[in-house]
Formats: structure tokens, C-alpha cells, sequence
């Protein structure tokens, strides 16, 4: 998987042009929820403005050429592949070119647990949220820097905890 940089607002359009020149790429979008005259709204963005994913195994001067052509491509952000695990949260993201859905949790003890959706594999990399935006931001590297992605997330009640052990109520029958 190699990553090419291109003019923001042009990601889908070189997504479109590739997938008829028959190379698979992506941009990756997430659905977010906005306020929207007092109701809440889905919204598709992109997770990467001016960033395009080919999924390539080899990056070869035909291919580039052809890349290029497309209107709107800049330049290949580097010539070398995503290393594995880049490769695998980059995979995660992009969806199969559909966008990542709300994911659903509750905070205890000031700690956000994700109990359903796309952010419950990158639980462990969340490093903040935002209840009353709904949303949550978790950190990804990709070529050595970090990014932050952030993701749509409806908050949930925590579960309740029960005020007796199940050991100790035996005695107090």
C-alpha cells in the first residue's frame, strides 16, 4: 500500500479515476454526528483531507504515470510501502471504500470503554473524547508520524455495579 498526496476536495475524484484506470485505491471517511438545527445528523468526511491510499504491492513507473495522469494528484508521499502494521490499521480505515460507522461506549472512572463499532479495535489507543460532540480521537502512525483520527461515538450509561459482592450475600440472608 503506498500513499500519494493530492489537492484537498479531490480525493473521491482520484478514487473514481483510478478505480476506471482499474487501480484500487482509497480515502478513507468516517460518519460523524453535527448538530444540525437542534437535531442530530450523519455526516460523511474524509479522515485524511489530501491523502489517497493506492493498494498496490509494487509501485512500478507505468503505474505512476497512469496515477498521475489523474486530475488532481501532486506527488507519492514515499516510494517505500507502509510496514505491516501501518498497513493493517490503514486497511481497518478505509472499509473497503465505505465510511466507518458510530461506535457506542460509556466512560467509568473517567476512562472511555467502547462497547460496540469501529473504535473498539483502536480502544487502546483512544487519547481523548468529547461526550458532548460525540466523538473520540485515537492515535495511528503512519511512515513515523503520528496522526489522530477521530471517530463518531454515542455515549452510553455506564453499566451498573452491584453494591454487594456476590461472595457476602449469602450472610446477610
Amino acid at each position: 500500500m503506498y500513499v500519494i498526496y493530492c489537492q484537498s476536495g479531490k480525493e473521491m475524484a482520484i478514487v473514481r479515476q483510478l478505480a476506471d484506470k482499474g487501480i484500487t485505491a482509497y480515502a478513507p471517511r468516517r460518519i460523524v454526528l453535527e448538530r444540525r438545527h437542534r437535531a442530530w445528523v450523519q455526516r460523511e468526511i474524509l479522515l485524511f483531507s489530501g491523502y489517497v491510499f493506492l493498494d498496490l504491492t509494487e509501485l512500478t513507473p507505468e503505474v505512476w504515470q497512469t496515477v498521475k495522469s489523474c486530475y488532481g494528484t501532486l506527488r507519492i508521499l514515499s516510494s517505500s510501502q507502509l510496514s505491516p502494521t501501518e498497513e493493517e490499521y490503514i486497511r481497518f480505515l478505509c472499509n473497503n471504500g465505505h465510511g466507518l460507522g458510530i461506535s457506542r461506549g460509556y466512560v467509568s472512572g473517567g476512562v472511555l470503554h467502547i462497547t460496540d463499532g469501529y473504535l473498539k479495535r483502536l480502544e487502546h489507543r483512544i487519547i481523548k473524547y468529547n461526550r458532548r460532540g460525540k466523538r473520540a480521537t485515537a492515535d495511528i502512525t503512519i511512515y513515523g508520524r503520528h496522526y489522530e483520527v477521530t471517530l463518531g461515538c454515542e455515549f452510553d450509561v455506564p453499566p451498573a455495579t452491584p453494591l454487594i459482592s456476590s461472595g457476602a450475600a449469602k450472610y446477610i440472608l
